[in-house]
């Protein structure tokens, strides 16, 4: 990720990120890759994501891999914004600022005073990003939500993905509906930005998880928009063995992914050296759909006596599509993973060769910045203040009252 010059892209861009959780944040994140001042505003107890893991029910570990994803190469700044002299410094900042980032309820915004109505008057050249879970109007507009719920559940994804209707449902993994949501909310934020350097003017930009939700499932949906009938789903749809799932010998998984048959199925039979299935009587022209069951007990029959690597060995380089069923622990050793940069390097003075997830943006000669770790609550307080010139005795005060917490 090699740039013209030493600059980041979005260098002297600074985001005030006064969301919650993932999504929102998320959207801050990828700026901050690229190179944007990313000042994250914490309550006192910090934010709600550093507990996720324990109040989710999640596998326990040495940090906080939820707070080191999302908040990396960002200052923590640590305010109780119920006492009107946080709230001061939180505007004061908001008026430096290029885009406040905010997923808090409404009435919590309106509580506050940080809706756009409240904030932008003062700075016209801001983008307010708003993040919801349904939406800015409608019925369910100030409902809360997580992306199991907005993204996962209403937008159908969670039911057809079951195998029948008669089956249960399963629960999405964390923040697998929140991190695309904040990709578009990414997305929402730079086209603001390039309207601000038309107009010189910022303005509102929002999206939701259901939004993002509807979007994935955008294809059913549409079929649905348009009467077409969807068959019954009382028991499991047949797999066809070209588009099928299959064990291998070492217990692993992958899929076959024949779309174009007529040009994959022989490469397929080459490279498992079995051609006479090209020849069988049972799999010749319409035969074959008369056998597909046969087709599938063959072609176990040759996986299941092979490793996953060996199937990749076979299959990379035949001209078949497949993919393997990645399981969460092997992506630190997977060479496509790391030379494509999927997972760089994250600098944690506790850890040593710590890697992170990048963001899946990539800009052509535009370097992105070394990730950091995640601040602790409060860590950048006085840092900032004290660039915003707010003297240690006022800082000091500021503290015993409770407005102002640090690390």
């Amino acid at each position: 990720m090699e740039n013209k010059s030493d600059k980041f892209l979005l260098e002297g861009i600074r985001i005030i990120d006064a969301a919650s959780f993932i999504a929102g944040p998320s959207a801050a994140t990828i700026m901050g890759d690229f190179g944007a001042e990313v000042i994250k505003i914490e309550p006192p107890m910090g934010d709600s994501l550093r507990n996720l893991i324990a109040n989710g029910r999640m596998p326990e570990g040495p940090d906080d891999y939820c707070w080191q994803l999302t908040s990396r190469n960002k200052k923590s700044v640590s305010l109780d914004l119920k006492k009107d002299s946080a709230h001061r410094i939180l505007m004061d900042l908001i008026n430096s600022a290029d885009v406040f980032i905010t997923n808090m309820p409404f009435p919590i915004r309106k509580k506050l005073k940080i809706t756009a109505e409240d904030i932008c008057s003062n700075n016209e050249k801001l983008i307010y990003a708003s993040l919801t879970g349904y939406g800015e109007v409608g019925p369910d507009a100030d409902r809360t939500a997580y992306d199991s719920m907005a993204w996962w559940a209403r937008s159908g994804l969670m039911d057809f993905v079951r195998p029948s209707s008669s089956a249960s449902v399963a629960w999405s993994t964390p923040g697998m509906g929140d991190h695309p949501t904040g990709v578009a909310l990414y997305g929402a934020i730079m086209t603001a930005l390039y309207r601000r350097q038309q107009t010189g003017k910022g303005g509102e930009v929002s999206t939701s998880l259901m939004a993002n939700g509807a979007w994935s499932n955008g294809v059913f949906i549409q079929a649905a928009l348009m009467d077409v009938e969807f068959p019954d789903r009382s028991e499991p749809l047949p797999r066809h063995p070209f588009y099928d799932f299959y064990k291998t010998k070492d217990k692993r998984e992958f899929a076959l992914g024949l779309i174009n048959a007529t040009r994959e199925w022989p490469k397929l039979a080459l490279a498992i050296d079995r051609a006479d299935l090209l020849t069988d009587d049972r799999f010749v022209d319409e035969e074959i759909l008369e056998n597909l069951d046969d087709l599938r007990k063959e072609l176990s029959s040759v996986f299941s006596t092979k490793t996953l690597n060996e199937i990749n060995d076979l299959l990379r380089n035949a001209g078949v599509t497949y993919g393997v069923l990645g399981r969460t622990t092997d992506h630190k050793n997977d060479t496509q993973f790391l030379e494509t940069e999927t997972l760089v390097k994250l600098k944690h003075e506790g850890f040593e060769d710590l890697l992170t997830i990048n963001s899946p943006i990539t800009i052509k000669d535009e370097k992105k910045k070394e990730a950091y770790r995640a601040p602790v609550v409060g860590e950048h307080t006085r840092e900032v203040l004290d660039e915003m010139g707010i003297d240690k005795a006022t800082q000091d005060k500021l503290h015993d009252e409770g407005a102002i917490f640090w690390s």
